[in-house]
């Protein structure tokens, strides 16, 4: 097979929320720079159907698990924009609280990041004209008990309101990398090379020089003075440890923090038609101290009915049904901590989760509490399939439901933002990265995706990695500049 060689000063991998962004800044600053990226590029017009979506543009058709009991579906983006295209658009600043915590760039140096990241991608709340009826159905429930529900900032700019936030934005509105950062970094300079899957590193001499991995047609080398990964916090991990890059602390691949996310949906005597309308339009964040962020979340007719307990006769009443169902989303701010390493075989990853006794405990306490809601605003039934209580039809049952014995097996999870699994640290002893995202160990080597960020944020993370991009790349482009 044929090999192509490429050289450049900065070799990126990876075009989602880090990659993109920092491709964008060293672009802008003059710096040589290559983004290399495992899957394709799409236009808003190829976005297909649903199926078709998700085994186009996610990795493993969406089947990604963290293994545990239960196990924990991540799906993870394969595209031009990485996982920014196949999110729900939701924007959020890290906690300041955080921020003053984390051994990485203050919040007087990250701020101004912030607003040039939030500029470009449009971001600002959602116009209530967008929400829908799942958001107006439960704030009919949340005035009755005197509950705040605020709409979500998003990345948009004249949305359609398609509803399909999760599989690709069909009208483009949605302001994911492959629609900002990326265009910006090829306008100025920035080589993008897609189907290049990195599969190896090059090295002389001990030092890191370059990597090289296939493409459809052949194989390239990439030889560049500075590499950076950013192939997110599954993947990146992994990355290193199968090429025992930056392992000097032993903390690459540990700290995994995912945000376990479930559902609650609620069955109406009136028709809500959840599905229109942005997927994921508004927040609660009245238990943020308790690290619980109740997150809309509309499901197409066809997910919606998958995940809805029941079969035969009964199934096929309730799916009769389905256009008078609401749903919303439960995110916790995890204190279970899990683990990545090296995939088995041709698998990139092995993650590993498993949800403690104090999250499980959260969890149930936020389906409570949204199940009161819910009660509140009119429902006659709640689907939570979470055991033993899938279905409650009485206030008295969710009574019955708070006060069970519940365990984490008996939970149905998924999960969104997985970080942490090559943190930030003041040293090398306790972390991966530097404040500017350089390994410890690897003067040459930055990562620049989710895994650096060195806790559970309780809020969504793609401005937080935009950001920590946009300060890291700007330390690294100064620094070539000199």
């Amino acid at each position: 097979m044929p090999t192509e060689r490429y050289t450049a000063k900065v070799a990126i991998v990876g075009t989602g929320a880090g990659g993109a962004t920092a491709a964008a800044v060293l672009a802008r600053a003059g710096v040589d720079t290559i983004l290399i990226e495992q899957g394709r590029y799409y236009k808003p017009e190829d976005h297909g159907d649903i199926l078709t979506s998700m085994r186009r543009m996610y990795v493993n058709g969406g089947m990604t698990l963290a293994l545990g009991n239960p196990p924990v579906p991540i799906p993870l983006g394969c595209a031009v924009g990485g996982t920014t295209i196949i999110n729900s658009s939701t924007c959020f600043r890290p906690p300041r609280a955080k921020v003053d915590h984390w051994e990485g760039p203050s919040w007087e140096a990250l701020e101004p990041c912030l607003r040039e990241v939030e500029t470009r991608l449009h971001v600002g709340p959602a116009e209530e004209s967008l929400l829908g009826n799942n958001y107006q159905v439960l704030k009919r429930g949340c005035d009755k008990l005197g509950i705040a529900i605020r709409p979500l900032a998003h990345n948009l700019y004249g949305c359609k309101s398609s509803g399909r936030c999760a599989f690709g934005c069909p009208t483009g509105a949605k302001q994911s990398t492959d629609r900002t950062f990326v265009p910006d970094a090829i306008e100025a300079g920035t080589r993008l090379y897609t189907e290049h899957t990195v599969t190896d590193v090059i090295r002389k001499g001990g030092r890191l020089v370059g990597l090289k991995g296939e493409t459809p047609s052949g194989a390239f080398e990439v030889y560049a003075d500075v590499i950076i990964l950013a192939m997110g916090a599954l993947t990146t991990p992994a990355f290193l440890l199968r090429h025992r890059l930056a392992t000097g602390s032993r903390r690459v691949g540990r700290g995994l923090r995912i945000h376990p996310a479930c559902r609650v949906a609620a069955e109406f005597d009136e028709i809500i038609d959840g599905h229109v309308g942005l997927p994921q339009g508004a927040c609660i964040d009245h238990w943020a101290n308790r690290g619980i962020m109740l997150e809309g979340i509309s499901l197409p007719p066809g997910p919606l009915l998958s995940a809805l307990p029941g079969a035969g006769a009964r199934f096929k009443e309730l799916a009769a049904h389905w256009r008078q169902i609401a749903t919303f989303g439960i995110m916790i701010s995890d204190t279970s901590v899990g683990r990545v390493m090296r995939g088995i075989g041709d698998s990139p990853f092995t993650a590993i989760y498993q949800l403690n006794q104090a999250d499980t405990e959260s969890m149930r306490f936020a389906m409570v509490r949204l199940g009161e809601l819910y009660f509140a605003a009119g429902a006659k039934v709640l689907y939570t399939n979470a055991l033993p209580y899938p279905v409650i039809r009485s206030m008295d049952e969710l009574r019955k439901f708070e006060s069970c014995r519940i365990r984490p097996s008996g939970l149905e999870l998924m999960a969104f933002h997985p970080t942490g699994t090559c943190a930030m640290s003041a040293t090398g002893k306790t972390g991966v990265v530097t404040a500017g995202l350089q390994a410890h160990d690897m003067p040459n080597l930055y990562i620049m995706d989710g895994s650096v960020i060195p806790c559970a944020l309780g809020v969504n993370p793609q401005i937080t990695i935009m950001a920590l991009a946009w300060h890291g790349a700007a330390q690294l482009a100064a620094e070539i500049g000199n």
